[in-house]
């Protein structure tokens, strides 16, 4: 269950946010599945994506060393900058005090950035297919989840 801290919108109404790996942003460019759903519900503003600033550059350097030569690959990058731009984002200096410790709580510590800046941030949830994540089920009071997950928990708020 996603966690009942929102962010208030001018309308009165409260959104939720979530923090996000790298692969789960490059699936949502790359591929049609449930990651396409949940960056596409972030430009409707459905959910507010929360980007740590070492998420934003794996992206980047994944999309340099994997994906230059792709077809798709003008549109994919136009769509990442509306994305990051409907989303937040967190400056390492904010989350840079909690990495080591969290190196020591998961397996693979290259999720340590993330896992932090999910807490630093109060996040509602935090969105992965990384199974050394997964196997946490929770970063502090912050639930991991899979895509479909929070697909279904948001369509069933509505």
């Amino acid at each position: 269950m996603l966690s009942r801290r929102r962010r208030r919108t001018a309308s009165g109404g409260s959104t939720t946010r979530i923090a996000v790996d790298a692969n789960t942003v490059l699936s949502g460019l790359f591929f049609r599945a449930n990651e396409r759903q949940r960056l596409l519900q972030s430009l409707v503003g459905n959910i507010v994506l929360v980007f740590a600033e070492d998420v934003v550059e794996e992206v980047y350097a994944v999309i340099q060393e994997t994906f230059r030569n792709h077809t798709e690959l003008l549109r994919a990058l136009e769509f990442l900058e509306a994305v990051f731009g409907a989303g937040e984002l967190l400056a390492r200096r904010e989350y840079r005090s909690q990495i080591d410790a969290w190196r020591h709580r998961i397996r693979d510590p290259k999720d340590a950035p993330l896992a932090a800046a999910a807490l630093v941030a109060r996040v509602d949830g935090l969105v992965t297919g990384d199974k050394d994540l997964l196997d946490v089920e929770r970063v502090g009071t912050i639930p991991v989840l899979r895509t479909r997950k929070v697909l279904d928990l948001l369509s069933d708020k509505q």
